[in-house]
Formats: structure tokens, C-alpha cells, sequence
């Protein structure tokens, strides 16, 4: 990826995603909302001791049942009073514009709740005004359900549910609670266009667009060739294409959506594109008319392997700058946090260290999980709170704020998740200098600040066994990266092209290398999982 001025806040934001039910809950019913959300802003920006990030994304906020904990909207125009009100979401847009932060909301376009107002006028007749909202068929000729999908969650099953009362079944990619909306009917993406510009009206920078590739369906409603129909989520490479997902037809109404959100300035569109097929998931860029951002579901997926992360979203850096922008993401609500994935004998924080440094030193857009700033890993949830319908409560425990505290200060009352009674909390790494909470800070000050991370170039270099290492150039000036991948030591032998080695280091995992030191990288004794940035030495101007 070249050198490119970036004038786009969103280019090198950093964005922190909030789960609202788990992060703060102001008025002890156990429950994280909008409020307690505000009360906890000085955490993120606007502070002396702000982590410093540039932008929210908030989960979905939306009247729900919560069967599937929000993304089962049921008034996309409305907040649920677990978190608060339609007051409440003004006023936290309101707070965070005023520590400059920009506020993203989850927009989930592929379905509703069965509870939802269009659902229950659409299943009383198949006449209805409201039917076509949604998508249903005839049974098959042995009643079974109209063709062999299945939804992305196992307890689900299929992906179909039949209705009684008028004899058809309804398509569902999620939950039978789920119903599937028709975007090929004209209705449906004008409602859904109004609700885009009733938050934009509220303020509102962008959205997160949660499974845009589902809304692509077959128009004939064919079976999935046997070489997917067990596929129930799109993990492959090759040429391979299911029907109930990923149909050209979701481009146009990709377009549709970008065309009301850039009436609004300064917005920005971010899609879970959950497919893994490099090409295709670049293709939801469209010509720079569909999504700015996309997440990299390879990135994520990655081993603790450092030519892994070197291969993986290579694709996206070198390609999406030409229509859209890279991302970085380790963590979010669906996935095992990478404090647990990446954990070993030795525990979890040296490796958050490296990841750490990587996610804030890589070009692009990087996105942090509440809690991944203190290396909050999963937490064991009894069976009898675990009602999650694809097992993710582990993920979505509430944020561990001082565990000194009744429910580690996150309520007053009985938390809906549990919270560990050891472990990682924002109080006391505040007080530890040498804490993950101070070098994420410090990295995200250096990558708001320092020229190569923020307009720089992007190129690989060759470094050594376990070695990821990379440099960022601008203006003369050169930024070093290197991570050491392995559990034990390695030599970091940099191709520099020739420049002198000389460096002066700008931040490291490992609090025995100090910001200000200096070190010659062309022979560099990394110990095991330690990762250094260090800018080499030049003429100052």
C-alpha cells in the first residue's frame, strides 16, 4: 500500500466496540445501558488518562425480546428500556461528539423479530400488505420445508419455520425468532432507508452493518449444491457459492444504502462481510459506492503464527486502498476474545502485548473490544445464564472496572453475566505504569500522532524466523515494526535497503526497553513475545 494523505477521520481511527448490556449499568438492575455508557466516556477520550480512541460502536440498542440479545429488532426506531431511552441515545451521541468521538450504531438489515409489528401483520394473511416483507414459500410435496438451507446457528436447524396459519414456511438465517426481510421488495428498502436517516438525523456517524451478505438470496430460492449444503457458514476459498447468501443482487442494495448514508457528511459504512473468499468480500466495495470498510474475517481467524498474519489480509491492504480502506480487529461479540485464543502456560498478557502493538501500528481502520484493553479473556458462565442461541456468552461478560468491588464495579445489583473474582481490572492497571492499559494508551497516542502511522506507506520486511516485521514510511521519515512471534528468543535480522540501523525506539511490549533508547535493528535480540517500534534515525527537519 503507497503513501496516501489520509482526510477521512475513519482512515486511522481507532474504534472501541461496546456490548451496552455489559458495560456499565448505572441504576443496579443489572444491565449495562445508555447511561452508564455516558458515565464511563472519560474511559475512552476527553481525559488525562483516556484510553484514546477515536470512535464507539455501540451493539445494538434497539427495542428487542432479546432472543438473540438485540439483533432481533423490534422497532429499529425505538431504544429497549434495558438500556434507556430514545433521550438517553441523543444524550450519549451528544457527550461523545463533545470528547470527539465519533458514534457508530449496529444497523441489522437482514431481519427483524418475529415481534416486530411488519412480522405479525405479515403472518396473519398471506394478503397482507406486510407479507412481502419477508420471505416465504410453499412446502415441498412431503410438506417438508422449500429447499435445503440451513441457518447460520446449529440449534437453529433449518433455516425455515413453517406457519400454521396460513400453510407457508418463512426464511430465517438466524433464529426461527428471526424472520428474513425481502430487500427485493421496494417497501422494505425505503422503511429500511428510513431508519437510516432517523439515527442519522440524531447524529449519528455511521453504522456498522451486521451480515450485509446474507441479504443477497437466490431469487428462485434453489437448494445449495451438495458441495455447501453443509456449509452452514461460508469458510471457503475457492469458487465454491451458496444461494442463500452472497447473490449479486445484495451490490444494489449495498448501493441503495450508501446513496441515503452519504447525504450525510463525514459518515462511514463498516460490513461484516462473513465470507473468507478474499475477492468476493472486496467486491462489497463496489466502486467506491457501496461499503468504505470491511472487516477481515482472515485476520481474525489467524494462528498465533507470525507468516500467518503476514499472508492474511495482505489482499485487503494492497487491493482495498484503490475503492475501500483496510481493517484490524482481533476480538468482538461473536468470537473467543484473542486473550483466550492466543493464551499459554505462561498466561495471556505477553501475547496481548504483541497484539497490542500490531493493531496499532498497522495502516488502516483498527477496531478494539471493550475490555481487550486490559486483557479481559472469556468467562465460564453456568448453564443456567447461558442463553445465547450460538453459545457466545463467554464473550459478553460484564467489563471488569475495579474488582475490588461487588460486581466488579460494573452494577450495584446482580450482574446479568457473571464477573470474575480475580483477575484483570482498569483500577489497578491504571496504577501499574508498566500495565497493557498504559501501552495501549501510549500506542494510541503514537498512532494519532506520529507521521508514518498516520499517513504512511506499508511494506513487509523480511526479519527473521517468527519475525513479523514491517515498516511505515512518510516524508523522509522511517517507522520500524517487528514481532516476535515464538515463546522463546529470536534474532531480528531487518532488511533495511541498506539505511543505517541506528533507531531510536518509540514504543515496546516489554517494559525493559524504554521509549527514548536507542538500538541498532539490523541485529536485534527480541525476547519471546516481545515487539518493538522504533523510528530509525534521520535528519530532523
Amino acid at each position: 500500500m503507497g503513501g496516501v494523505t489520509r482526510s477521512r477521520w475513519w482512515q486511522n481511527a481507532t474504534v472501541y466496540q461496546i456490548y451496552p448490556l455489559s458495560f456499565a449499568d448505572s441504576d443496579g438492575d443489572g444491565f449495562g445501558d445508555l447511561p452508564g455508557i455516558i458515565d464511563r466516556l472519560g474511559h475512552l477520550a476527553g481525559e488525562p488518562d483516556s484510553l484514546g480512541v477515536d470512535a464507539i460502536w455501540l451493539s445494538p440498542i434497539y427495542r428487542s425480546p432479546m432472543v438473540d440479545f438485540g439483533y432481533d429488532v423490534s422497532d429499529h426506531c425505538a431504544v429497549d428500556p434495558r438500556f434507556g431511552s430514545l433521550a438517553d441515545a441523543e444524550a450519549l451521541i451528544g457527550q461523545a461528539h463533545r470528547r470527539r468521538l465519533r458514534v457508530l450504531l449496529d444497523y441489522v438489515p437482514n431481519h427483524t423479530s418475529d415481534q416486530h409489528p411488519w412480522f405479525e401483520q405479515a403472518r396473519r394473511s398471506r394478503t397482507d400488505r406486510y407479507r412481502d416483507f419477508y420471505v416465504w414459500a410453499d412446502p415441498r410435496p412431503d410438506g417438508g420445508p422449500p429447499n435445503n438451507w440451513l441457518s447460520a446457528f446449529e440449534r437453529a436447524g433449518a433455516a425455515w419455520t413453517f406457519d400454521p396459519d396460513t400453510g407457508q414456511y418463512y426464511l430465517h438465517s438466524y433464529t426461527a425468532e428471526q424472520p428474513d426481510l425481502n430487500w427485493r421488495n421496494p417497501e422494505v428498502r425505503a422503511a429500511m432507508h428510513d431508519v437510516l436517516r432517523f439515527w442519522l438525523d440524531r447524529g449519528v456517524d455511521g453504522f456498522r452493518i451486521d451480515a450485509p451478505h446474507r441479504m443477497g438470496k437466490d431469487l428462485l430460492l434453489r437448494d445449495n449444491p451438495p458441495d455447501v449444503v453443509g456449509l452452514r457458514v461460508p469458510t471457503q476459498t475457492d469458487e465454491r457459492r451458496h444461494r442463500n447468501l452472497d447473490d449479486p443482487f445484495v451490490h444494489e442494495v449495498l448501493r441503495g444504502i450508501r446513496s441515503v448514508v452519504d447525504g450525510y457528511p463525514d459518515t462511514v459504512l463498516v460490513g461484516e462481510v462473513g465470507l473468507h473468499h478474499p475477492q468476493r468480500r472486496l467486491s462489497y466495495h463496489g466502486a467506491s459506492d457501496e461499503l468504505q470498510l470491511i472487516f477481515d474475517f482472515g485476520f481474525w481467524s489467524n494462528p498465533w503464527n507470525a507468516e500467518a498474519f503476514r499472508r492474511s489480509g495482505a489482499h485487503l491492504r494492497y487491493e482495498s486502498g484503490q475503492v475501500g480502506w483496510p481493517t484490524h480487529a482481533l476480538s468482538n461479540h461473536d468470537i473467543s476474545r484473542h486473550a483466550s485464543r492466543y493464551a499459554t502456560s505462561s498466561g495471556s498478557e505477553p501475547r496481548a502485548r504483541v497484539a497490542a502493538v500490531m493493531l496499532a501500528t498497522l495502516p488502516g481502520t483498527t477496531f478494539l473490544y471493550y475490555g481487550e484493553e486490559i486483557c479481559m479473556t472469556d468467562v465460564a458462565v453456568p448453564s443456567e445464564q447461558a442463553t445465547d442461541p450460538n453459545g457466545r456468552d463467554p464473550v459478553r461478560t460484564p467489563m471488569q472496572w475495579d474488582l475490588s468491588r461487588a460486581a466488579g464495579g460494573f452494577s450495584a445489583g446482580t450482574p446479568w453475566r457473571p464477573v470474575p473474582d480475580s483477575g484483570v481490572d482498569v483500577v489497578s492497571q491504571l496504577a501499574d505504569p508498566g500495565s497493557l492499559l498504559r501501552l495501549y494508551r501510549q500506542l494510541l497516542r503514537l498512532r494519532r500522532e506520529h507521521p508514518c502511522l498516520v499517513s504512511g506507506s506499508y511494506h513487509d520486511l523480511a526479519a527473521g524466523e517468527d519475525i513479523y516485521g514491517y515498516r511505515r514510511d512518510h516524508d523522509g521519515r522511517c517507522v520500524v515494526v517487528l514481532l516476535n512471534f515464538a515463546g522463546e528468543g529470536r534474532r531480528a535480522t531487518p532488511d533495511l535497503g541498506g539505511r543505517p540501523s541506528t533507531a531510536e525506539v518509540l514504543a515496546s511490549s516489554h517494559t525493559t526497553v524504554a521509549p527514548g533508547s536507542w538500538l541498532e535493528l539490523d541485529n536485534l535480540e527480541l525476547a519471546a513475545d516481545q515487539a518493538v517500534v522504533a523510528e530509525l534515525r534521520h535528519e530532523r527537519r
